[in-house]
């Protein structure tokens, strides 16, 4: 299965910004590495909100 979600945890400051944004809840930021991840890239809605959003440009949606 192809990636829809890229998350660059070497760029990712965990601000939280996207999982706030996130209408379907997949994303989080993970408690061990304090970067976003996903939990199912198979129910992103791939509008986009998310890339646009983080501060940083960490997220594409593709």
């Amino acid at each position: 299965m192809n990636k829809i979600v890229n998350i660059d945890e070497g760029v990712c400051v965990g601000c939280g910004v996207c999982v706030e944004l996130c209408p379907r809840k997949i994303l989080y930021i993970d408690g061990k590495s304090g970067k976003c991840k996903v939990t199912d890239e198979s129910k992103c809605d791939r509008l986009r909100g998310c890339e646009k959003a983080c501060p940083v440009s960490a997220i594409k949606i593709i």
